[in-house]
Parts: C-alpha cells; sequence; structure tokens
C-alpha cells in the first residue's frame, strides 16, 4: 500500500513540475514576441504594446501549444509582473503586453516620467562581473532595447519584484540628482521597474554611477579617467 502511495505522489510531483515547466515555457515565448518581434512575425499592436491575445495563440509559436488559461496562468503567476492583460473597448477582446524591454521603438508602454531624485532614493542596475571591464570606461548601454533597465533597491527588498536578475554579481547605483540636472531622463513602468533611454548615444556614463559594489558589498572604483573616455568617446 505504501509503494502505491509513493507511486501516486511522485506521478502527482510529475504533473506538477511539467505544468511548471510550460508556464515558463510561454513566459519565454511571450517575452520573446511581446518585446521583439511584434512587428517582424505581422502582428498588429496598439501604440502603448497590447496586442490581441487571439492573434496570440494563433501565431505558429503558440497554436495548438497553449490557451488562454494557459496565459492566464501566466501572467497570474509571473513573479516579476512583466505582462500585463486588458480589454479592448472597441472589439470587447482580451489583449496582452510586456511592460518593459522592448527593442521596438514604437511600443510606448505605460510610464511615468521621474522628476523629483527623492522619488526613488534608490536607482541600481545589476549586471554581471564579465561587463565590469566595458562599462566603467563607456557606461551603461541600451544595447538593443530602448531602456536601460533598473531597480528602486535589492531583489531581497519589499516591493522590488523586477528591474534586474536575482543573480547578478555587480551592483551599479546611479545619481539620480545629478543625472536629472544634466537632462537625462527616467520613468517608472506599472511594475516598479525604472528605465531610461540614456544619452544620445543610448548609454549612462560613469561620471552618473554614484557606487558600485560587488554582492560581498566592495566597492569598485570609478576612476576619472573613465569619465575622461566617455566624454572623448560622445
Amino acid at each position: 500500500m505504501a509503494a502505491r502511495n509513493y507511486k501516486y505522489s511522485s506521478q502527482r510531483t510529475g504533473a506538477s513540475n511539467s505544468a511548471s515547466e510550460k508556464v515558463v515555457q510561454l513566459s519565454k515565448a511571450l517575452s520573446w514576441l511581446l518585446r521583439h518581434a511584434v512587428l517582424k512575425e505581422g502582428l498588429q499592436f496598439q501604440s502603448d504594446g497590447y496586442v490581441f491575445v487571439e492573434d496570440v495563440l494563433n501565431h505558429h509559436s503558440f497554436a495548438n501549444k497553449y490557451t488562454v488559461d494557459d496565459i492566464h496562468e501566466c501572467v497570474a503567476k509571473n513573479e516579476k509582473k512583466r505582462f500585463g492583460l486588458k480589454t479592448d473597448e472597441q472589439t470587447g477582446k482580451e489583449m496582452i503586453r510586456a511592460h518593459q524591454g522592448h527593442s521596438l521603438e514604437e511600443a510606448n508602454v505605460e510610464m511615468k516620467q521621474i522628476t523629483n531624485p527623492n522619488q526613488f532614493p534608490v536607482v541600481l542596475h545589476g549586471t554581471y562581473m564579465k561587463h565590469w571591464p566595458s562599462i566603467s570606461t563607456k557606461g551603461l548601454s541600451k544595447m538593443n532595447r530602448t531602456h536601460i533597465h533598473f531597480a528602486p533597491g535589492m531583489p531581497t527588498q519589499n516591493g522590488v519584484i523586477s528591474g534586474m536578475r536575482a543573480s547578478a554579481q555587480l551592483y551599479i547605483y546611479i545619481d539620480m540628482e545629478k543625472a536629472l540636472k544634466d537632462g537625462l531622463t527616467f520613468f517608472v513602468s506599472s511594475n516598479n521597474v525604472i528605465l531610461s533611454p540614456g544619452n544620445e548615444d543610448g548609454y549612462i556614463p560613469p561620471c552618473y554611477f554614484r557606487l558600485v559594489q560587488n554582492r560581498q558589498g566592495q566597492n569598485l572604483p570609478v576612476t576619472a579617467q573613465s569619465f575622461q573616455k566617455t566624454a572623448t568617446d560622445s
């Protein structure tokens, strides 16, 4: 009897793991489509980044693999609140979007501009040690996205659900007062991620780094030469 119960428990665990993996794979597929591939894949989207759910499910990467309920579960269970749902007023159909992370300039996701540096006392970017040699001289780059991403605190703090990976090895704190004074723009998204397009070249130079620390709390130096190189590059 004990063996039978163990077998039943193992089957339930296997089913649970399979369901969790399905949600993870759906989240990755949605991130790819909604952030980067909407235009290339020929989907209709609104200026605020919303796409019809039925169009997503009819796409070859989703058809016969996922359902509306799967999408609802994915949105509800995503700890970083990457996605949002709404009902289109004209058609009554459900729509979905990614809150940030787009490489599409046309996607105008809901954001509020930050004008008071005291509104967010902590603005930090998480990255990895291997990127520091480049960041320390050139600054933070938006790369192929529309914005550089920041968090309003460490991932373990209350209210911080997104903005950087929990596995980050290096934390770069931004001097918001100096950055805003010099004309850099920052926004906060609906899931509390702080975003900036950077300067005209898509960078936030090292002169706006207030503090740089590794996971052990050790400070990394940002030299005056870094500022000079950045100024020369621009």
